[in-house]
């Protein structure tokens, strides 16, 4: 049973969100902890005509190559994926979406959820824009989750989407009133990658696999990226990145090289 605690541990969470701090790892143990899942995920996707994203797990080994592949070819025949896509942002549970005895006989089902004992899912939509969507995951392979879990399941994405929200507007706040325009475009071409995956939300050991670097190179790179876009938060590197990007892609300049 969720009761008092657990209100506490989110309130919690989502003061250290809003002032700034990295909470999705504390987040995903604080929902096993109280909600219990066989894995936990957070998905950081970019939507479009080539749905891509980047995947943590907890309680389940990383998704490989093949089956990132597998999602990008499939995702778009998941009934789930359109019904989170078409929102509004609240937490859902797959079954009250499909019919759970037909979609197992699909072929993402088949090729990419039964191997991994997938069968029971809720999705948090964190955040959702036309081009973003992060969604946070737990999944169960032998029971379903229960109504008050679904209750207590939004309580908590509506407290943390609410603080990520606040923080993302008072950095923007910041960003306009301190970066000078010249600043993205003064960036290496490494740098300009780093600064592009640390939008997405990726940790450094992330963005060392994605990019060939070591975890070291990339502190590095993001120490860099501190200095040259003159911020102190991950949080405001993304902001500055993202409203630079925007621009550059209004007034016809390159766009950042990524990999």
């Amino acid at each position: 049973m969720v009761g008092v605690r657990f209100q506490a541990d989110v309130i919690s969470l989502a003061r250290a969100a809003a002032e700034g701090a990295e909470v999705l790892p504390e987040a995903l143990a604080l929902l096993d902890r109280h909600i219990g899942a066989t894995v936990l995920s957070v998905s950081m996707m970019s939507l479009g005509n080539d749905v891509a994203a980047e995947v943590a797990l907890r309680g389940a080994s990383p998704i490989t190559a093949e089956e990132d592949a597998e999602w990008r070819r499939l995702i778009g025949t998941h009934p789930y994926f359109a019904h989170l896509v078409g929102g509004p942002p609240r937490a859902s549970r797959l079954t009250d979406v499909v019919d759970l005895d037909r979609f197992q006989h699909s072929e993402v089902y088949e090729r990419l959820l039964h191997p991994r004992g997938s069968r029971f899912q809720v999705g948090l939509p964190l955040e959702l824009t036309t081009e973003r969507m992060v969604l946070l995951s737990l999944w169960r392979d032998r029971t379903d989750f229960t109504d008050d879990e679904l209750v207590a399941l939004e309580q908590f994405r509506a407290a943390l989407a609410a603080a990520v929200m606040f923080r993302a507007a008072i950095e923007s706040l910041q960003a306009s009133a301190t970066v000078t325009d010249a600043a993205p475009a003064r960036l290496t071409p490494r740098q300009r990658q780093v600064a592009a995956l640390v939008e997405l939300g990726l940790t450094n050991a992330q963005i060392g696999a994605r990019l060939g670097l070591t975890e070291r190179t990339v502190r590095k790179h993001v120490g860099d990226l501190f200095a040259a876009l003159e911020c102190d938060s991950r949080t405001l590197i993304a902001v500055r990145w993202r409203a630079a990007h925007a621009a550059e892609a209004s007034g016809g300049a390159s766009a950042p090289i990524l990999v």
